[in-house]
């Protein structure tokens, strides 16, 4: 008898809407990833999957007779598909932190904005985070007396990043951040925490908006209705449209039937990273096949696409954070962040990691900053194992001791033996008990001769396993730019007229400073777009 876990991960998609009763056209489009077209042929494919199975499921026949409601609709409405033309100065691509705050400043400096939002909503990732905004000598530190050095803050973003990003965008993005929360809190309403907290380092920096995400979503909403601001939702950008000199003309989009013309001078693509497009992450990094994608819904990357066809560079596609998740909870069983979440059984002092021949493959403590430095090591041995997923191995004890459970009230693998334990992993039995027991003695030697582990830590019956895989959950490639956030293209020419922001090109962001990243840029790009435009 088929389940749910059974149907494909286009089929679960589906059916995952249809339970939140959420079967609008747009919706559909945008998650599918495809036309009209391609989702009627998704839709009767379904129907047709669905009549073909046991199942038991309640409501599968109603359910079944939606969508072909749905489809019927479809078909019946396909003739009535216009196009519309619309004309600006400037047209924003996104309408998140970085998409909002280029259309303010656009519009400030004078341009006519057309803002367009795939989405029914704005805030992009910005709406669903938690609100901390990395910045020094604000208004609001200078008045509690809090105080860093440009350099100090400098050094803790890229030593956070292991010094992956660019130099030059970087430093603006620290030199601004301090006049960026003024901005947030003048500019757009948004209320701070009377506490400036000590995260991502040791440095008293992070200023955290009261109400966190949603409360910033609200607070760009308000300042929106306060402008002259033409804002577009449910209008998904498919195409950056050209003049023959190389220089931009404007957008084309999609809304519903509709195709939509946006004629505007400048362009400015703020429509966030591909955290949630594994498909097109291992299309621009072939070395992080296996990752599934955890980011927000919205981030699929097709600012990113649209910018790359009209001859954009893109730069550190290598670049993203990664948080290691159950494999099992994920692949099978439509697992989220939270849901698949392992972090806890990660960082034991006993954890160790075996491939599919029992062995260990790194030094597991060795993690970097918020375990970064494990991703490709992992990734790696996948790729070795041509698996999706390594083994994690803790025990039972150290799991208990720090309230560790498995997610959807799934269990561990659990066994009394090294030898039981690699048979219920279906791993060689004489090679883990090899290894484990190695490793064991390791931990009393106080040294590990294999990789040069130093934090070390007996296993002690029983054990525990567990499959685990690194997910996307921000990327930090995209889009190349120069320091006035205009586009540029591999040799170091501009395109005219185009300019980017936010995590479509986030080389100059990392943990803590990727909102101040968003809304510094966004700034900057907005600016000098309606300043281009005006020169035409």
């Amino acid at each position: 008898m088929a389940s749910i876990y059974e149907l494909t991960s286009e089929f679960q998609l589906i059916w995952n809407l249809m339970e939140e009763g959420n079967i609008e056209e747009e919706t559909l489009k945008e998650v599918l990833q495809c036309t009209r077209e391609e989702l009627e042929i998704k839709l009767e494919n379904y129907c047709k999957f669905l009549k073909n199975i046991d199942s038991d499921i309640a409501g599968l026949d109603g359910e079944i007779k939606r969508l072909q409601a749905r489809k019927k609709t479809l078909q019946n409405t396909k003739e009535a598909a216009k196009d519309q033309e619309l004309s600006a100065d400037v047209v924003i691509v996104g309408g998140g932190g970085a998409g909002i705050s280029a259309a303010i400043a656009a519009a400030q400096n004078g341009a006519k904005v057309v803002l367009l939002e795939k989405m029914g909503v704005i805030g992009g990732t910005t709406a669903t985070s938690q609100g901390m905004v990395g910045a020094y000598e604000s208004k609001k530190t200078k008045e509690m007396d809090v105080h860093h050095t440009f350099e100090e803050m400098y050094a803790n973003l890229m030593n956070n990043a292991s010094y992956r990003l660019d130099p030059a965008l970087t430093m603006i993005t620290v030199e601004k951040s301090g006049e960026t929360i003024d901005y947030l809190h003048e500019r757009m309403g948004m209320e701070f925490d009377d506490t400036i907290w000590t995260y991502y380092g040791n440095l008293q920096m992070m200023h955290v908006v009261t109400g966190a995400g949603p409360a910033m979503k609200t607070a760009m909403e308000a300042t929106l209705a306060n402008t002259t601001i033409d804002l577009q939702l449910n209008t998904r950008a498919t195409e950056i449209l050209m003049n023959a000199d190389g220089s931009v003309k404007g957008v084309k989009a999609e809304r519903g039937n509709d195709t939509v013309y946006v004629y505007a001078d400048s362009v400015v693509v703020a429509t966030g990273g591909y955290a949630y497009n594994p498909e097109m992450t291992v299309r621009l990094d072939p070395e992080k096949r296996g990752t599934m994608g955890i980011g927000h819904v919205a981030s699929t990357g097709e600012g990113i696409m649209m910018a790359s066809n009209v001859g954009a560079a893109l730069t550190h596609l290598q670049d993203m954070m990664c948080v290691l998740k159950d494999y099992e909870i994920m692949a099978f069983h439509n697992g989220n962040s939270t849901t698949a979440n392992v972090s806890s059984f990660i960082s034991r002092d006993n954890t160790v990691l075996l491939g599919k021949n029992g062995k260990r493959f790194c030094d597991e403590k060795d993690i970097g900053y918020m375990t970064q430095a494990l991703n490709q090591p992992i990734f790696d041995q996948m790729h070795r194992d041509e698996l999706g997923y390594v083994w994690a191995i803790s025990d039972v004890a150290s799991l208990e001791a720090k309230k560790v459970v498995r997610g959807l009230g799934m269990e561990f693998i659990t066994a009394d033996t090294f030898e039981e334990l690699a048979q219920k992993m279906e791993l060689p039995v004489e090679t883990v008990v090899e290894t484990l027991t190695n490793y064991n003695s390791y931990v009393a030697a106080g040294h590990d001769p294999e990789f040069g582990r130093l934090l070390l830590a007996e296993l002690t019956a029983p054990y525990a396993a567990v499959k685990v895989m690194p997910c996307e959950i921000i990327t930090y490639g995209g889009i190349a730019r120069n320091t006035e956030a205009e586009v540029i293209r591999a040799d170091g020419t501009v395109i005219p007229g185009l300019y980017t922001a936010g995590e479509a090109s986030a080389n100059s962001a990392y943990m803590g400073f990727t909102i101040t990243n968003a809304f510094v840029w966004g700034r900057i790009a907005g600016t000098n777009a309606a300043a281009f435009a005006a020169s035409k």
